[in-house]
């Protein structure tokens, strides 16, 4: 039986990808693309790894998968509740084949990997490595790999360097438990790097500026992606179904704009200090905060303990705040071209 296998690279996006891999940075993807075909892809919406991932393996889109970041509030409470594979509504595509066995690594938003006729090691955000990997039976031997679900170096000019060395230091252990893995027995297969997405995030201009200090460190760390890329594929038996994607992309951001700033000045949202990102101080007569990177909760009298929004006012403050978001413009251009409501 033929096998499959799914090679995913988090954050990288189409002109990354085939510039590096045209200039020979990238030759082992730079033959993959020419075997075989390479297409530009829209990522989800909200574009949140947590939602892309969640529809790329469960080929649903967030209303009907249930994912909409990282991050929610706990019932009647102001209180961030991080992302749990069991607030999935339909299944991943390795659930619904329990014949087939299945070997996933790294997949972003599975965690606490469940049960599965395999081994699933599961990425973004598991806390522990211990912790990340089904069978649980499994996690000394992870654990004495020195694996690491990511990198831990906080990101500041003085520890770039630092980051630099765990971003490829966690990729080789990636590819060693990888390598490990896929030399028993397996059907499926579902291997994602994701310091692709940690480096283009913190170091996008070292990329773009050929000047940047850490040019040279940046197309490193991809020729490195693309030899780790070579070995597992080189490890499939052959005739295996490969398809490699990822989950968004990457570009250049020169302004931030904080929302929560905007709703406070429009009169939305008041809070008792200036906290912003303390959810708890927000007060009863708020009507609208935003959360994670891109999302808008209405204080709802039926979801928040201080809400004072009615569910007939709903759908009017909506428009309201979409009115006002699109409204807003830097340097001419507009900050906010479209608002999705849930």
């Amino acid at each position: 039986m033929q096998k499959a296998a799914i090679i995913g690279l988090d954050g990288v996006p189409y002109g990354l990808l085939t510039d590096l891999a045209d200039r020979g940075i990238m030759p082992n993807t730079r033959s993959l693309l020419g075997d075989g075909a390479i297409t530009k892809a829209r990522t989800s919406m909200p574009p949140n790894s947590a939602v892309s991932w969640s529809s790329i393996f469960t080929a649903r889109n967030p209303g009907e998968h249930g994912i909409f970041g990282f991050t929610d509030f706990l019932p009647n409470s102001y209180t961030v509740s991080y992302h749990h594979s069991m607030r999935l509504r339909t299944q991943p595509f390795w659930q619904r084949n329990h014949d087939k066995r299945t070997i996933i690594i790294n997949v972003p938003a599975t965690y606490p990997p469940q049960a599965l006729n395999g081994v699933h090691i599961s990425g973004f955000v598991s806390p522990k490595v211990e912790k990340a990997i089904y069978p649980s039976e499994q996690s000394k031997w992870l654990t004495e790999t020195g694996y690491m679900v990511d990198v831990t170096a906080p990101f500041s000019e003085s520890e770039i360097p630092r980051f630099i060395e765990e971003l490829k230091k966690a990729l080789r252990k990636r590819v060693e438990v990888g390598l490990k893995l896929l030399d028993s027995k397996w059907d499926m297969t579902f291997f994602v790097v994701t310091g692709t997405d940690r480096i283009g995030h913190y170091l996008w201009d070292a990329y773009e500026n050929t000047r940047n200090q850490y040019h040279d460190d940046f197309i490193e760390y991809f020729r490195l992606v693309d030899e780790a890329i070579g070995q597992i594929i080189e490890s499939f038996p052959e005739n295996t179904a490969l398809m490699m994607l990822s989950d968004h992309g990457m570009t250049t951001s020169g302004t931030a704009y904080n929302i929560n700033t905007l709703l406070k000045e429009e009169g939305y949202l008041s809070v008792e200090d200036k906290t912003e990102s303390n959810y708890n101080a927000i007060r009863a007569n708020s009507r609208a905060f935003a959360a994670e990177t891109n999302k808008i909760y209405l204080n709802t009298e039926a979801r928040f303990p201080r809400g004072s929004v009615k569910s007939s006012e709903r759908v009017d403050l909506e428009d309201e705040i979409r009115d006002l978001l699109t409204s807003v413009r830097i340097g001419g251009r507009r900050v906010v071209k479209t608002v999705f409501t849930k």
